[in-house]
């Protein structure tokens, strides 16, 4: 029934083994950069954007309170 060489068993196994750890590094670098790395951007940016629309919303509430 089978035919084939024993020495075929060798080290087969290697490649698809290297191909999914290649995979599961790539992954993992990925959600790393989209969690908190090159894509989020910085700490100052962030905190700014808050107090800016913090301060919109300041806006708002006060032409609101004017009848404009």
């Amino acid at each position: 029934m089978w035919m084939h060489d024993h020495s075929t068993w060798g080290f087969w196994w290697i490649f698809p083994l290297l191909g999914v750890m290649f995979f599961v590094v790539f992954i993992a670098l990925l959600v790393k950069a989209f969690s908190g790395g090159a894509f989020s951007g910085s700490r100052n940016e962030v905190e700014e954007l808050r107090k800016e629309i913090l301060n919109l919303k300041e806006e708002i509430e006060t032409l609101k309170k004017q009848g404009n």
